[in-house]
Formats: structure tokens, C-alpha cells, sequence
């Protein structure tokens, strides 16, 4: 149903329900923490001779940690890009399961650059704490600068995430930060089925 905001922007209420998004979510932070953990665990365990691995990027020794941060946050990407681009068509393992799907606003199926501004700039850098790559950009940057940002950007990019979930919850578009800067939403792929 559309609902006209006082601006004269239509805003279309979402059919997807917040707890099947949320698990999506689940399982996809899961998955895609997994997969950004390859390098983490080949380039680390070889390094440091152990199988004992962390997700504390300062514990391997420079340059590899650097390496490490920037295969971890391609493979992280790279888990939505090869998902949502070419194999599920807008959706990944935890969208599929849950009969989600990322679309543009214009209902179109999602590109490149879509899932690059989604994921990239609008989950991993705005929103900052909800997911794994977020963690290794700031190690990252710590590492390369040498500035403490770690405890100082848990807060910051915590209350970001928080206000991101509660935008989401609250609009009739069921919109969070991610999908504003991507210009998407998430759809049931049931409803557009009928």
C-alpha cells in the first residue's frame, strides 16, 4: 500500500517481514565472515607457523597484515558481488533461504556498482559495526596510520549501526542507511511471484 508523505513523495510499505531480514542477515554475516576469514587463516597460519588464528590482525607480522586486511575486505565483498551479481541474481545464501531479494528502487536486479555502494560504502564504512569487514577496515587503517582508532570507532559506528536498525524497523519502506545510499530495498520474492 502507498502512503503519500507530506512532501508528496509516495513511500511504499515494504512486505518483508524485519525478523526474515534479520536472519538473512544472520546467515550471511556468518557466511561472509567465513569467507573474508580464508586469507586470515592461510596467509596467518603460514606466517606465524600455528593454527591457532585471530581475527587481531596486529598478531601477524607486517606486511602481511596489511595483505590480510585487504584480501579479507575483497573476499568479504567479493562474497556479495559473486552471490548477488552472478549466481542468486540479487540474492545470497541467507536472502535465498529466507525468500528475500536486493533490488534497485526502480525494481531493477542489482549491478556492480550497486552492490559496491550497498556493501562497500553503506555497510562496511557509514554503518561501520555490522559486519566483520568493517573491523578489518579500521585495523587496516590503524595499522597503515599507526593511530588508535579501534575503541573509539566501536562507539561511534555502534550507535551509527543502531540508528541504521531502528530506521529500518520504523519506516514504511523498511529501509535502513545501506539501502538509502544504495538506492535499494529488499523485496519477498513471493509477492513478486503472484
Amino acid at each position: 500500500m502507498d502512503k503519500t508523505h507530506r512532501y508528496g513523495v509516495k513511500l511504499k510499505k515494504s512486505s518483508v517481514n524485519s525478523f526474515y531480514r534479520g536472519v538473512a542477515y544472520l546467515i550471511d554475516w556468518y557466511a561472509a565472515t567465513m569467507f573474508a576469514g580464508i586469507p586470515i587463516v592461510l596467509i596467518g597460519s603460514i606466517v606465524n607457523h600455528t593454527t591457532s588464528v585471530s581475527q587481531d590482525l596486529s598478531k601477524i607480522p607486517a606486511p602481511y597484515n596489511i595483505l590480510v586486511a585487504l584480501l579479507a575486505i575483497v573476499f568479504y565483498l567479493g562474497y556479495f558481488v559473486i552471490l548477488e551479481l552472478y549466481v542468486y541474481k540479487g540474492q545470497t545464501f541467507g536472502k535465498r533461504i529466507m525468500k528475500l531479494k536486493v533490488v534497485k528502487n526502480d525494481e531493477s536486479d542489482v549491478d556492480f556498482k550497486t552492490i559496491l555502494m550497498r556493501e562497500g560504502l553503506g555497510i562496511m564504512i557509514v554503518e561501520g559495526y555490522i559486519a566483520n569487514s568493517s573491523s578489518y577496515l579500521r585495523q587496516l587503517i590503524q595499522i597503515v596510520t599507526g593511530i588508535p582508532i579501534m575503541d573509539m570507532a566501536v562507539y561511534v559506528f555502534g550507535i551509527i549501526s543502531a540508528v541504521s536498525i531502528l530506521m529500518g524497523m520504523a519506516s514504511p519502506s523498511r529501509k535502513m542507511l545501506h539501502d538509502r545510499i544504495a538506492n535499494t530495498h529488499i523485496i519477498s520474492v513471493t509477492d513478486t511471484e503472484k
